[in-house]
C-alpha cells in the first residue's frame, strides 16, 4: 500500500471541512497520524458545529481512550439522540483503546443518527488489522502526515491565500526556516502576523514576519545557506556568531536539518540532470515541484554545491549531528561545532 503523502492529507481535510460546514455528516470519521494539527481541527469543528449549544448537554461527549473501553464507546454510540437530529462522540488519545475488534464490529452496522469521532494521536493504527480493513471500507478516513521541511513555505503560502492574503516568498521561507513544521505553532504565528498588518492590507512582508516573530532575514539559516552557496565566507562568519549567541532561538541540530533539506534539493537536481542531460532546466522544475521561486534558488545554489561537494557536505553534515550529540565534542560550543563544519564545506 502507497504511503499517504502530505498533499493527500491536506486535500483530503479541506474536503472534510467543506462538508462538515455544510452540515454533511459521516456516522464514524478516524482521524490518525503523526500531525496533530488537522485531527485537532476537525474534532473541533464537528464539535462545534454539528449540533446546538442547547443540544450539546444531551447529545454530545468527550471521551478519553485512556478511560474508556471500546465496549462503552459502541455502547452510547447505539443510543439515539434526545431532541436532536444526531449524537457526537469524540474519542481523544484513541490509540490508547483497546479492544479495537468491538468498534471494528460496530463499523459494519454504525447508528446514522451518531457521529463517532476517533482520534489517534501521534500514531497511525495497524494497518494489518481487521479495525483498519473495516475503518477504510465504512468510515471517513483521514491520515494525518507531518509536512516536510521543504514543503513548508509553500503550506505557508496556501495557508494565507485561504485567507485571501499573500506572502512575500523570501517572508515564507524566513517563517518556515524558524518555525520548522509544527502546523500549531506555525498556525499561531501566523494569526500573531495579523495583528501586524494595517487595515487594507492583503500582503505579507518580510518585515512583518521580522517584527511578529521576532527574527531578522539577515540573520536567518536560509541567509547563512545562501551566503555559503555564494561561497561569500566573510557573511558566513558574524551569521555563525549570531546563532552562538542565541542557541536557544537557533539550536545546531535545527541549522543542521535545515541544511540537509537544502543539499538533498540540490543532489535530486544533480541526479535528474545526470540522469536526463538533454532535459532542460524547466523540465527538470517541474519534475522537481513545489514553488518555481525556490527551485530557481536550488539552480544557483547548484553552481557552488557541485555533485562531489553536496555528497561531501551532506557526510559532513552526518558528521557533525552525531558529534553534536555524543560526549565526543569536548568543550566546543555549537558555534564552535557549527563554523569548523562550514570551513570544511568550503575547503
Amino acid at each position: 500500500m502507497a504511503k499517504t503523502t502530505a498533499k493527500e492529507t491536506l486535500s483530503s481535510y479541506r474536503r472534510i471541512l467543506k462538508e462538515v460546514g455544510e452540515g454533511k455528516y459521516k456516522p464514524c470519521y478516524l482521524l490518525m497520524g503523526e500531525e496533530p494539527y488537522y485531527v485537532d481541527k476537525i474534532a473541533t469543528l464537528v464539535a462545534a458545529e454539528a449540533l446546538t449549544e442547547d443540544q450539546k448537554a444531551f447529545n454530545q461527549m468527550v471521551l478519553y481512550g485512556q478511560d474508556v473501553t471500546s465496549a462503552l464507546i459502541v455502547d452510547n454510540a447505539r443510543r439515539y439522540p434526545v431532541m436532536a437530529p444526531r449524537q457526537v462522540i469524540i474519542v481523544k488519545e484513541a490509540q490508547q483503546l483497546k479492544g479495537l475488534d468491538t468498534l471494528a464490529a460496530y463499523f459494519k452496522s454504525m447508528n446514522p443518527s451518531c457521529v463517532l469521532v476517533l482520534c489517534f494521536m501521534g500514531k497511525s493504527v495497524d494497518k494489518r488489522t481487521e479495525f483498519w480493513k473495516n475503518a477504510q471500507k465504512y468510515c471517513e478516513v483521514l491520515e494525518s502526515v507531518p509536512l516536510r521541511d521543504y514543503e513548508m513555505p509553500e503550506w505557508i503560502s496556501s495557508f494565507l491565500q485561504e485567507r485571501n492574503t499573500r506572502i512575500e516568498p523570501q517572508a515564507a521561507r524566513l517563517l518556515a526556516d524558524f518555525l520548522g513544521t509544527d502546523l500549531q505553532r506555525v498556525v499561531m504565528e501566523l494569526e500573531k502576523l495579523f495583528l501586524f498588518m494595517p487595515e487594507g492590507t492583503w500582503a505579507v512582508t518580510t518585515d512583518m514576519v521580522e517584527k511578529s516573530v521576532g527574527i531578522s532575514r539577515d540573520f536567518s539559516p536560509f541567509t547563512l545557506f545562501r551566503h555559503i552557496t555564494d561561497g561569500d565566507f566573510a557573511k558566513v562568519q558574524p551569521i555563525v556568531q549570531y546563532f552562538a549567541d542565541n542557541p536557544k532561538k537557533y539550536p545546531l541540530v535545527m541549522i543542521i536539518s535545515l541544511m540537509y533539506t537544502h543539499l538533498s534539493r540540490i543532489l535530486k537536481y544533480h541526479a535528474l540532470r545526470m540522469e536526463h542531460p538533454a532535459m532542460s532546466v524547466e523540465e527538470i522544475g517541474k519534475i522537481m515541484g513545489g514553488n518555481y521561486y525556490f527551485f530557481k534558488e536550488t539552480v544557483q545554489a547548484a553552481r557552488f554545491f557541485t555533485f562531489p561537494r553536496t555528497i561531501k557536505a551532506m557526510d559532513l553534515l552526518c558528521a557533525y549531528d552525531s558529534l553534536y550529540k555524543s560526549s565526543g565534542r569536548g568543550e566546543a560550543g555549537d558555534g564552535e561545532l557549527l563554523m569548523e563544519m562550514i570551513c570544511k564545506m568550503f575547503a
